[in-house]
């Protein structure tokens, strides 16, 4: 039986990036991944001069976990240096985020798509209660919320279907919605990369509902 998933504690909402060095092509070495929670204890490690303890009180993790975590995030980055290859920031299959103790559930209405609309979140449903889908390119559908109201309209995605570049087509999708941002639990460094082409924020928030996602972000 899998252990459960233990919630970790950011000092902001992650947005993933990917880094790519000048030069590299798709032939070449394939991405690194760090974990955002990783890069969190580094950041507040080597670039606050938090010692271990304290890093990982922040995070709420215990100290040999957080010694474990900025291990992997420092092999990481020094490895895909070393190579060369494009370094990415995305949450991990772990990362669960509490979301704030102020959001409550509640019902949005369902409309048709607008092509003005401005930030969507990955779900299986429109409904209030729907979990933000873990993965962005996989996921069911997107609520998409309009910039001038608080209803929203919900779209199947094309991807879900797709053997290959099932990001890419997520991302045409949303492009003609007219998103801005993209909530989803995680992405992948070609989902990062088609979403950065298409001017398209990517933003982490796995553990969260539907209605979480609208209150925190729809703003």
């Amino acid at each position: 039986m899998p252990r459960p998933r233990k919630a970790r504690t950011l000092a902001s909402l992650p947005a993933p990036v990917i880094y790519i060095p000048a030069g590299w092509t798709q032939h070449q070495s394939t991405p690194v991944e760090v974990a955002i929670e990783d890069f969190e204890i580094m950041r507040l490690c080597d670039g606050h001069n938090l010692n271990i303890e304290d890093a990982a009180k922040k995070v709420g993790v215990s100290r040999s976990t957080a010694g474990r975590m900025l291990a992997r995030a420092r092999r990481a980055i020094a490895l895909g240096f070393e190579q060369r290859a494009p370094i990415y920031l995305d949450a991990s299959e772990e990362l669960v985020l509490t979301p704030p103790e102020h959001l409550e559930p509640n019902n949005y209405e369902c409309l048709r798509p607008s092509n003005n609309a401005h930030l969507a979140i990955a779900c299986a449903s429109p409904q209030s209660s729907s979990p933000v889908e873990r993965m962005f390119g996989r996921a069911p559908g997107f609520a998409i919320i309009c910039p001038d109201d608080s209803r929203l309209a919900y779209i199947q995605n094309p991807g879900t279907r797709l053997k290959r570049n099932a990001a890419a087509a997520a991302v045409k999708l949303l492009k003609t919605q007219g998103v801005s941002r993209v909530v989803a639990g995680r992405f992948g460094p070609e989902a990062i990369q088609a979403l950065a082409s298409a001017t398209i924020q990517p933003i982490v928030a796995n553990g969260f509902s539907l209605k979480q996602a609208i209150e925190l972000f729809n703003q």
